[in-house]
């Protein structure tokens, strides 16, 4: 649709000098989804095919399909007795791409599924997206809402904006699946412990004997306790930090009920002075602050460090990347741990969040009811039935993937890869938020495995999550920053948690941090 406002215009400048894709790149191979959709003389709401088809201008910058026309483009036009344009857009550039587009007045009925919240601000400011009535998705998304709901009904929330619903709530529950401290089951065996410490005080008493312990056997005191990855701070030490039920980098409430930064409470200041106790005793290797995943790996598979505590439950599977293969390409064994038990009696593990920015729709759709309805019609489709799932994810059965009974098994055949096939998630944005789905792309033993790990442990979650602070552009990088160095100095010894944690707090609150704090009460309220 060519949109004209006046407002919009004024932005066109803005992209001029970047270039539009409109051919897609080679996509990913679907990770999550498909099962041959049979063609049907009528929609699913029964349109007759008599009918013009509808004509849906799809964009997404995901799994972009090689060719228009492709088979899963070319069934779902036949069961829905539609006609779908393809605006493919790279991965990595689609924000400059989708400027051009929009610059030049063509919006899509569909958004690309990586834009954000302030994304959609600005959009929604600007007038080229639609406001979609919280009711109506019910109504005509009923099983994609109770799958919602059953996650985290929360996510509505992050749509509203000016007192409006803008797009459809978009999860992603694994974000829901916290970290979980890992262990060198021989170097447990090695000090005595039969299994994974219970408590901070049995975790200190692993920590100490995994240093002074000789727990590779090598005759050498030449091994840690404990690694950090300290290049990405939010994952640093989460283990001990959720056992004062507090993440340095989430809001939170406290004990009466107030919206804080855990940066700044004293739930941190506890935490890092009992790190920087252990720093102090050398049980935690020093090389932390410069580690990322990569060392971490060889950190564990060459038996230099005996725990690690920013895995997930899938990375205590044999084949998972991160830790557990190298480390058994090595002999060592990832066994995990569970969570300590925080002050209040329950066992916290950092979690990003399942909530996601929605899935917009081009302004045009409010006043276009007809198109409108048939867009979630299809989206409920390949979002919560198995057909409409498989097809968009995998292709055709028989020909780009197979059934193990519940599961689809992609073949290797590059002629009917998913680029090809147009499988992946280009079609289905909302692919993550029903789990009853997984059954076709998780194996049986990664489900077993998290039923066994993951009892027992609540995702300690920012009291927010996703949400437009016109505050924190301004701040966020520098209050970033400042805490980043903090952290690191506390934990080293470098800074003390008495005087400057005090220092610290001051400074991140005059700094913006205190405009920010009153910007999540603010919204939080609204929500409400």
């Amino acid at each position: 649709m060519r949109h004209t406002s006046k407002k919009w215009l004024g932005i066109a400048a803005i992209a001029l000098s970047a270039s539009l894709v409109m051919s897609g790149c080679g996509g990913n191979v679907a990770n999550n989804n498909t099962n041959e959709t049979k063609p049907t003389n009528q929609g699913q709401g029964g349109t007759s095919a008599a009918e013009a088809p509808i004509e849906i201008i799809w964009a997404n910058n995901f799994n972009t399909p090689e060719e228009d026309g492709n088979y899963v483009q070319t069934e779902l036009e036949k069961k829905f007795n539609v006609k779908i344009k393809n605006i493919k857009l790279e991965r990595g550039t689609w924000k400059e791409q989708f400027s051009v587009l929009l610059a030049s007045g063509d919006i899509p009925d569909i958004f690309p599924v990586d834009a954000n919240e302030t994304d959609m601000v600005q959009w929604a400011d600007q007038g080229i997206i639609a406001t979609i009535d919280k009711a109506e998705i019910e109504s005509l998304m009923p099983k994609y809402a109770a799958a919602l709901d059953s996650v985290d009904s929360g996510a509505w929330g992050v749509g509203l904006y000016n007192e409006k619903n803008w797009g459809i709530p978009k999860i992603w529950p694994g974000g829901l699946d916290g970290f979980i401290p890992g262990y060198n089951e021989a170097w447990l065996k090695n000090i005595g412990y039969s299994e994974p410490p219970k408590t901070l005080e049995e975790l200190e008493d692993v920590l100490t004997k995994f240093v002074n312990e000789d727990p590779d056997k090598n005759g050498k005191k030449d091994t840690y306790g404990l690694i950090g990855r300290g290049k990405l701070p939010e994952q640093l030490f989460t283990s001990v930090f959720s056992a004062f039920a507090v993440s340095p980098y989430q809001f939170k409430k406290d004990a009466s009920g107030n919206v804080v930064y855990g940066g700044i409470t004293e739930e941190t200041r506890s935490a890092l002075a009992l790190l920087s106790k252990w720093y102090k005793a050398g049980l935690i290797d020093p090389e932390f602050i410069t580690s990322d995943n990569n060392e971490i790996n060889i950190k564990f598979a060459d038996q230099k460090v005996g725990m690690v505590d920013n895995g997930k439950w899938g990375n205590f599977y044999n084949e998972s990347g991160f830790v557990a293969k190298p480390g058994l390409e090595k002999g060592q064994i990832f066994v995990p741990g569970k969570p300590f038990t925080a002050p209040d009696g329950v066992a916290y593990s950092f979690a990003y969040g399942a909530r996601q920015a929605p899935v917009l729709f081009g302004v045009q759709l409010e006043k276009d009811e007809k198109k409108r309805h048939k867009i979630m019609e299809i989206l409920e489709y390949v979002s919560t039935d198995s057909e409409g799932f498989l097809l968009t994810g995998f292709g055709q059965l028989g020909v780009s993937y197979d059934m193990e009974g519940d599961l689809a098994i992609p073949k290797a055949d590059e002629e009917v890869s998913a680029p090809k096939m147009g499988a992946g998630n280009f079609y289905n944005p909302l692919s993550s938020t029903d789990t009853s789905m997984e059954k076709h792309t998780v194996k049986q033993e990664l489900l077993d495995l998290r039923d066994k790990i993951t009892p027992g442990v609540t995702p300690l979650l920012d009291v927010l999550g996703p949400a437009v602070l016109t505050s924190k552009p301004k701040y966020w990088g520098n209050l970033k920053t400042l805490q980043d160095t903090f952290v690191i100095k506390a934990v080293t010894g470098e800074a003390n948690t008495g005087k400057d944690f005090d220092n610290f707090k001051d400074s991140w609150l005059k700094a913006g941090g205190q405009e920010v704090t009153d910007e999540v009460n603010k919204v939080l309220a609204d929500r409400k």
